[in-house]
């Protein structure tokens, strides 16, 4: 039974309110509709003598149309009748093919109002109601602001009391009041400026009088003193005269080819025009009413009104914001306030009929005059003369389009806007985003200035990428890699692109493979299911890469960051993703981070020139610190760096120079490689002086190695960079696996061969040194090292220092586990010339402090 009643609701949708009806709403609707009923008294009267039509066909366009419009349309507040807008488009349109009020023009009006209802009804059946998104705002209030003007200037002859026929065009109807000026009839004149006066007076002063009756009231007492003074012979003062009471005459529309001829055209823009004008209504009040609003059920409400409307002597209708406005702040519950409106309408009708007959017409112009003034939107024209070149061209074409030919005017003005909006799609905003620096984000914020990635562009497409916009997208992607050759690869965010067509997906698939061999890739991030079903369906996720699509939520940077040259990574200093801050660059080696302790002596050389050769190879910045004692020193620590700074620049080597100011050499410089999450500290060292303890290391750089957290490479006087051979010393221990990756990536870096060393004894059999570094050997050589491996007997110290020499090794690494210097390493240092690089073990306590 769901589908019969749902079937029938559609078909009569008043079913769906009806059941609401009570006696407390029926009650609310009936005041409501009272109300209403009094408000378009004088607005059909004015509305209708814009139209061209005799007073009466307001009145009538404001029963019928508006019952039919509110048991089918979908609002419950909208009421439909006449309005400005329509009758000035229906003056426009038939004053040039029949004389307006005559029983022929009439006759086409009514034929215009049945083909409008006609068309009307299609849409709505053809689901078609987003088509009233194409008349843009800026195209009804540049309409509607030249409407307001035609108005006016229609009823100049009857304001100033000059002849004018009807149906003369604007400019002419200017030029005729120059021409007449002389002849202006200073009793029509005054009668016209009174009523238009009281109704300013009173719409600002007495709101809750009605202006329009108030000023009819006042005009027609005035006119009717004058021809009673004067006779009506000498004022030339005329009435509208008495209205027919009593309710609406049938009638037919004429269907003949030359009337279709005349009326189709002017009844598709009229269609439109009435449509967005009734949707438009609907919405607004439905903001506030919190209702929901169906656009297509409007359509059909709106069609079945002009149809049956005009066999009822009712021209076109629409919704009419006034009535429909006060007819929700008078409290009207359902439609029924409507249909109220209507029967009390014809009421009131029958009472007044007989006291039009003292309306001047001097008086309906000052009114229509006070109407039309109220149409010129000008809040909204000063901001969008202020907000877009581009549309107040839009606004300016209409509003004078509309003054010379009305419907020319609006399908300007549509066209413009369509034009407008083309072009705007054509280049949709392409944004450079970053990550969010909230923890745990996933979406990207604009770039505005922040750094962004040297190798990966992230950038949003707000809009489609369709046959329109491709060639635009497409050269946008490419300059990306134009301005930045280091930028091999994109990722869209794609939570803004709305669609993609077949032109579309081909210029992404041609991006995609354009990017694979530059040795990069286009990605997307969060792209709409629908574009992505488009692609599958084509065949072009295959060839963008099926893993270049990110879901919501994707660790979309984390997966992307291993795709990133690792040569360029070790010397960013960006770092705006989460995983380039963990240590580790996009090949698995860790990143290096270089500081270079100097005191300035000659000592530091060596030290210097082993920094910034290394510096060179991993291809990052050189941090050098020097301490002073006092502030009064800082010319002497800046001198020192820039020694160093010099050196490094013309081994095309950035440095970063920091300058620590403090009695304890040692605690500044653990704070400095500390501050700049220094990998490996690099350190000099003085030759002895006789005694056993200072041919070992010193005192010195024992307490930086105790205290350091990153490694310490130790560099003495007779040091030199290596190029012959790297010794590891393997202890067979996990720790053993770091100190091995370490020197690794040194060896790599440095394209320097390797011999890994073991010492067997009670702490490592043979057979277990020679399985540990046989598996090393093997991991270095796969990493592209040259390496091999030697298995010796005895005590550590003094086997590692022989076979460095033995080798010829100018580099030894060894391991430290403790929070100080241990036997092992010290002797090595002392006992070799070599550098020696000291890997400490992260988890070796707290520092330990010697004063």
């Amino acid at each position: 039974m769901r589908a019969p009643a749902g079937l029938l609701q559609k078909l009569l949708p008043f079913l769906r309110w009806w059941p609401l009806v009570t006696r407390k709403t029926a009650r609310d609707d009936m005041l409501a509709g009272f109300t209403g009923a009094l408000i378009v008294l004088p607005q059909g009267v004015a509305f209708a003598t814009i139209a061209g039509l005799p007073p009466q066909y307001g009145l009538y366009a404001a029963m019928m149309p508006a019952v039919i419009g509110a048991l089918w349309g979908s609002s419950w507040h909208l009421v439909s009748g006449p309005t400005t807008a329509i009758s000035i488009a229906v003056f426009a349109a038939m004053s040039h093919a029949a004389e307006p009020g005559s029983a022929q023009y009439i006759s086409l009006v009514l034929t215009l109002t049945f083909l409008v209802g006609v068309f009307q009804l299609a849409l709505g059946l053809a689901r078609m109601g987003a088509l009233v998104n194409f008349i843009s705002h800026t195209v009804v209030i540049g309409f509607t602001a030249g409407a307001a003007v035609l108005i006016a200037a229609s009823q100049v002859r009857n304001f100033f009391g000059i002849s004018i026929p009807r149906g003369t065009p604007f400019y002419e109807i200017v030029h005729q009041l120059f021409v007449q000026f002389l002849d202006i009839n200073s009793y029509v004149l005054a009668v016209a400026l009174v009523t238009l006066v009281t109704g300013i007076l009173t719409k600002r002063y007495l709101k809750k009088i009605p202006y329009m009756i108030a000023a009819m009231i006042v005009g027609s007492i005035l006119a009717e003193i004058l021809n009673f003074w004067l006779g009506q012979e000498a004022t030339g003062i005329k009435t509208v005269g008495a209205l027919p009471a009593g309710l609406p005459p049938l009638s037919t529309p004429d269907f003949s080819l030359d009337t279709l001829r005349h009326t189709i055209g002017p009844a598709l823009v009229i269609t439109m025009l009435a449509l967005t004008e009734a949707v438009s209504i609907s919405r607004a009040i439905a903001v506030r009413s919190e209702q929901r609003i169906d656009g297509n059920q409007e359509f059909i409400g709106q069609g079945l009104s002009n149809i049956v409307g005009s066999f009822f002597s009712a021209y076109a209708s629409s919704g009419s914001f006034n009535r429909s406005g006060v007819n929700y702040e008078a409290g009207a519950r359902t439609p029924l306030a409507s249909i109220f409106a209507s029967v009390f309408l014809v009421v009131v009708l029958l009472v007044v009929a007989p006291l039009a007959a003292y309306l001047p017409n001097a008086a309906m112009a000052g009114i229509l005059f006070l109407v039309a003034w109220g149409l010129i939107d000008f809040h909204h024209i000063e901001h969008i003369t202020h907000t877009s070149r581009a549309e107040t061209v839009i606004l300016v074409v209409t509003l004078v389009g509309t003054l010379f030919n009305l419907e020319m005017g609006i399908f300007l003005g549509v066209f413009l806007s369509l034009v407008l909006f083309l072009y705007k799609s054509s280049k949709p905003e392409i944004v450079p985003v970053v990550p969010a620096p909230e923890e745990g984000a996933y979406h990207f914020v604009r770039a505005k200035g922040r750094p962004e990635c040297p190798q990966l562009r992230i950038v949003r497409i707000n809009g489609p990428v369709y046959f329109g916009a491709a060639s635009y997208v497409q050269a946008a992607l490419q300059q990306i890699d134009e301005d930045n050759p280091q930028q091999k690869s994109v990722l869209i965010a794609a939570a803004s692109l709305t669609n993609i067509d077949i032109a579309g997906a081909e210029v992404l698939a041609q991006e995609a493979r354009r990017r694979r061999r530059m040795g990069g890739g286009l990605y997307f991030y969060r792209l709409n299911k629908a574009s992505f079903d488009f692609l599958k369906q084509g065949g072009y996720d295959h060839e963008i890469g099926e893993g270049a699509f990110f879901p919501v939520m994707a660790n979309v940077t984390g997966a992307l960051y291993w795709t990133l040259d690792p040569n360029i990574c070790r010397s960013c200093k960006t770092r705006i993703f989460s995983e380039c801050n963990k240590g580790i660059l996009p090949d698995g080696y860790r990143r290096q981070r270089l500081m270079l302790a100097t005191d300035g002596s000659e000592f530091a050389r060596v030290p210097t020139d082993i920094a910034v050769a290394l510096a060179a190879r991993f291809a990052i910045t050189l941090d050098v610190v020097t301490v002073i004692n006092a502030e009064a020193d800082e010319e002497l620590g800046q001198a020192r760096l820039a020694a160093v700074a010099h050196e490094a620049r013309v081994a095309g080597v950035v440095t970063e120079e920091i300058v620590r100011i403090g009695k304890s050499p040692v605690q500044e410089v653990v704070a400095a490689a500390k501050t700049a999450d220094t990998n490996i500290l690099i350190i000099g060292r003085r030759p002895p002086r006789g005694d056993l303890r200072e041919k070992l290391v010193g005192d010195i750089a024992g307490q930086l190695v105790a205290q350091a957290d990153s490694h310490v490479l130790i560099a003495g006087w007779q040091a030199a960079m290596w190029h012959k051979r790297i010794l590891l010393a393997s202890d067979g221990s996990d720790f053993s696996d770091t100190v091995a990756d370490q020197a690794a990536q040194i060896a790599k870096a440095t394209a320097t061969p390797m011999t890994i060393v073991a010492v067997a004894g009670p702490g490592l059999s043979r057979a277990a040194a020679e399985e540990e570094v046989a598996r090393k050997a093997a991991l270095m050589k796969l990493e592209g090292i040259a390496c091999d491996t030697l298995i010796v007997e005895g005590t550590p110290c003094r086997e590692i220092t022989d076979a460095a020499i033995r080798i010829g090794a100018d580099l030894v690494v060894v391991g430290n586990r403790r929070r100080k210097l241990n036997r092992v390493a010290d002797q090595v240092i002392g006992n070799l010339e070599c550098a020696v690089l000291l890997v400490n073990a992260a988890d070796r306590g707290a520092p330990i402090r010697q004063d």
